[in-house]
């Protein structure tokens, strides 16, 4: 696996305070006494009278902000897009690597509970006053324990949440250590969250049928289908008897049908894949995930798709 809101005088900036400029700017905010840095990208579309989507881009367990926008190109394609795009980096102590608290998993952010939650519920809220965001658009996607963080922010993240993808990943909101398993926290969300995941069928690091995965976070996980009948409830989709499932070859599509506010919940696999971001030709973990990388399907444009086309609707 690639791998508290404090008090007003704990929150710092790292940018100023006017608007963000066109391009990229770097950020970071301070929250019980954790600095959490980000960078943001502002399309020149962004004007007063056109806000536009936004997505927040959650690295893997391991790697970094950085590394993951060489590998699977969100930014670079949002920009095309007219998307803008938040990229933040996770959390690590001294010789640690940079982590998510997404439940059950993973490293030292989850063993110093470091509350990733109200850290990108704050960034949002800065960039959000910074720039002329949709706030009917607004995307978390992340590979691995960064689609681990995801699914949590779908979950207790959803009045500024509107839509979650995620790649290789799952739902940890259970310690599966324990008999029966743990609940860390209920996936509740207060309005519907859209959901499209992507996973490798040959993904050793995150199985798809759960269990421990290779790599260097090995802890027991619950297999997709269980991620994805909790997006059914938390989404009032229609039982599995109505869904829709396409695809040609290898390729396999999963729509649920009947979800309340007209959000979509969508599982995407490709049986050759292994732990990698659809679309992007970048595999350095094939020797342990195994599995390929795939073309068939790419993220970066099904992302954009949803936001485009499937706007949340007001509930007001």
């Amino acid at each position: 696996m690639t791998l508290l809101l404090g008090a007003c005088g704990d929150e710092t900036s790292g940018g100023g305070v006017g608007p963000y400029p066109v391009g990229q700017s770097a950020d970071s905010i301070t929250l019980n006494g954790v600095t959490h840095t980000f960078s943001v990208f502002v399309p020149a579309a962004a004007e007063p009278n056109n806000p536009v989507p936004l997505i927040v881009s959650l690295h893997g367990g391991g790697g970094s902000a950085d590394d993951f926008e060489q590998s699977a190109q969100v930014q670079a394609d949002a920009e095309a897009e007219g998307i803008a795009v938040i990229r933040v980096n996770g959390y690590a102590t001294d010789n640690d690597l940079l982590t998510w608290n997404a439940g059950y998993c993973c490293g030292a952010a989850q063993r110093d509970n470091v509350d990733h939650v109200g850290a990108i519920g704050a960034i949002i809220d800065r960039v959000e006053s910074r720039a002329s965001i949709d706030a009917s658009r607004v995307a978390a996607a992340g590979h691995s324990n960064g689609g681990m963080m995801a699914y949590r922010l779908g979950c207790q993240l959803s009045d500024r949440i509107t839509h979650v993808a995620a790649s290789a990943a799952y739902l940890v909101n259970e310690d599966l250590s324990t008999d029966p398993p743990t609940t860390l926290f209920a996936c509740a969300p207060s309005q519907p969250v859209s959901v499209i995941h992507f996973h490798g069928l040959q993904d050793a690091c995150a199985p798809f049928e759960g269990g421990e995965g290779a790599g260097v976070i090995n802890d027991e996980r619950p297999p997709v289908s269980d991620t994805i009948a909790q997006m059914r409830a938390a989404n009032q989709c229609a039982d599995a008897s109505s869904d829709v499932v396409t695809g040609t070859g290898e390729l396999e599509r999963r729509t649920l049908a009947g979800c309340a506010a007209d959000r979509v919940v969508q599982l995407n696999t490709v049986d050759s894949a292994g732990h990698v971001w659809f679309g992007s030709p970048q595999y350095a973990s094939q020797p342990i995930c195994e599995g390929s990388t795939t073309m068939l399907l790419s993220a970066n444009q099904e992302i954009f798709s949803l936001l485009r086309d499937n706007p949340r609707q007001s509930t007001e």
